[in-house]
C-alpha cells in the first residue's frame, strides 16, 4: 500500500467553507474500476484546481491507496480519477471528514 500525503495549505480555507480547526484526515482509496488508476486529483470544491496528482505510480484494480490530507480545516473535496482505458470521472462534494479512518470505493 503506497501512502500519499496532499498538503492543504492554510490558504485554501479562505475560499473554501470552514468546517472547525484544523485537522488531518486520512482514508483508503479502493480501486473497483476495473482498470488501472494512473492519476488522482482532489482539492476543495471550492477551489476549481486539480493540481498535481497524488499518485506516486499506478493503483492496479483492486488495489489501495492511502490518502491522507493535512491540516484542514475543509471538509467538502472534489476528486478525479484517471483510469486506463476509460474517461476521466469525476465527484463533487465528497465530505472527507465522514470518511476519515474509512475506506472510499471508487467504481
Amino acid at each position: 500500500m503506497r501512502k500519499i500525503i496532499i498538503a492543504a495549505a492554510a490558504a485554501l480555507a479562505l475560499f473554501s467553507s470552514v468546517a472547525g480547526a484544523a485537522r488531518d484526515v486520512s482514508f483508503t482509496v479502493v480501486n473497483k474500476t476495473g482498470g488501472t488508476l494512473e492519476a488522482l486529483y482532489g482539492g476543495p470544491s471550492s477551489s476549481g484546481e486539480w493540481g498535481e496528482s497524488v499518485l506516486d505510480g499506478e493503483v492496479a484494480t483492486g488495489g489501495t491507496v492511502t490518502v491522507s490530507i493535512t491540516g484542514t480545516s475543509v471538509c467538502k473535496y472534489d476528486f478525479r480519477y484517471e483510469v486506463s482505458g476509460k474517461e476521466p470521472y469525476e465527484e463533487y462534494g465528497i465530505d472527507i471528514c465522514k470518511i476519515d479512518g474509512q475506506e472510499f470505493v471508487i467504481k
